[in-house]
């Protein structure tokens, strides 16, 4: 099985996505526990992969970057694997430039709640940043 999402599940996994954004979730452990799969594996713009044991030590003790993010496109790659695909622009501070990616994100369902398992985030050309909750 594969192919389109439900829209309720879309709306879902992308406010989850969004959740993974936001500084209290980012410093806090037990919240970054709640959304991340024990197999999360994540791939850094720079090539350096990080393991969920390494997520919920290292953010919560980082400066929460200002993100924005944009254009997500959804299916499911099975009746438990869904992939969301965005465009995000992230800044460290007001006044730094800011970075611009693809992302991806792989979410299972672990027979109680979606979480997420995979996530990479490739650099990518300027592209204008919407303020359209999209």
């Amino acid at each position: 099985m594969g192919g389109k999402i439900k829209e309720t599940l879309f709306n879902h996994l992308i406010d989850a996505e969004r959740q993974l954004l936001e500084p209290e979730v980012r410093q806090s452990a037990e919240a970054l526990d709640a959304l991340l799969d024990d197999d999360f594996i994540e791939i850094a713009a720079d090539g350096t992969s990080f393991n969920k044991y390494q997520v919920l030590t290292r953010l919560p003790t980082e400066v929460v970057p200002q993100f924005y993010n944009q254009h997500f496109k959804g299916r499911m790659l099975s009746d438990d694997v869904a992939q969301l695909s965005y465009q995000a622009a992230f800044r460290r501070s007001a006044r730094s430039e800011f970075n611009y990616s693809v992302r991806m994100s792989l979410w299972r369902f672990n027979g109680k709640q979606w979480q997420m398992v995979f996530h990479q985030g490739t650099p990518c050309a300027v592209f204008t940043i919407s303020m359209d909750d999209d």
